[in-house]
């Protein structure tokens, strides 16, 4: 089940799984995920799954919704993709493990990490395939 890692403060995580069709993220209580931050608007971003796959969308929000560094109105999300909405940071796992929260800090907080992680998960000749192809 995908999930969302947040950057709650310096040493805090949470995960939240995607259950729900349409998720929806802002400063509002009345939101599924709440982030109390004056960057973040009422009703700022949805995220909406769709089978295998989970599409975040900017609603108008005021400061705007980042993928990997990027502005976007809207954008289907991958694996380790890192998402920015107001302050708060976020890390999308599409994958079923769950993680500690020393694991969930790393994977918020070190670069490329996701996809380091991600090569392991293949069987070692397609990762030496990989490695060979970097090369």
């Amino acid at each position: 089940m995908p999930k969302l890692l947040l950057l709650i403060n310096a040493n805090t995580t949470k995960q939240i799984k995607l259950r729900k069709p349409e998720t929806t993220v802002g400063r509002a209580t009345t939101n599924d995920i709440v982030i109390k931050h004056e960057r973040v608007s009422r009703l700022h971003a949805v995220l909406i799954l769709d089978g295998p796959f989970v599409t975040i969308k900017d609603l108008a929000s005021s400061n705007g919704v980042y993928v990997n560094g990027v502005k976007v109105e809207s954008q289907h999300l991958v694996d380790g993709d890192s998402i920015s909405i107001g302050g708060c940071r976020m890390r999308f796992l599409a994958g079923n493990q769950d993680y500690t929260s020393v694991e969930a800090l790393r994977l918020l907080t070190i670069p490329g990490l996701p996809l380091e992680l991600a090569s392991r998960r293949v069987s070692p000749a397609w990762a030496d395939a990989l490695r060979g192809a970097a090369a």
